[in-house]
């Protein structure tokens, strides 16, 4: 019987615990975002970053992974 509950807790639990996860990495990212925005301008462009770029990667969808998008659009 243990195993059946186990199983149903899972499926219950899945899309919660998917939404969790990429809140959680939206708000490590929103982190690492506001330090770097408050950064001048040539420090971000030295890191290969534009203040536009972070912002629209900010403000992507929940379930977009906002640091692949910020380095897909990463200047090198």
């Amino acid at each position: 019987m243990p195993e059946m509950r186990n199983h149903h807790q899972t499926t219950v639990l899945g899309p919660l615990s998917h939404w969790m996860e990429h809140y959680s990495r939206r708000q490590q990212f929103r982190r690492i975002a506001k330090t770097l925005l408050a950064e001048r301008d040539e420090i971000l462009l030295d890191l290969g970053y534009e203040r536009r770029e972070i912002l629209s990667a900010m403000h992507l969808p929940l379930r977009s992974d906002a640091l692949k998008y910020l380095e897909s659009h990463r200047s090198k």
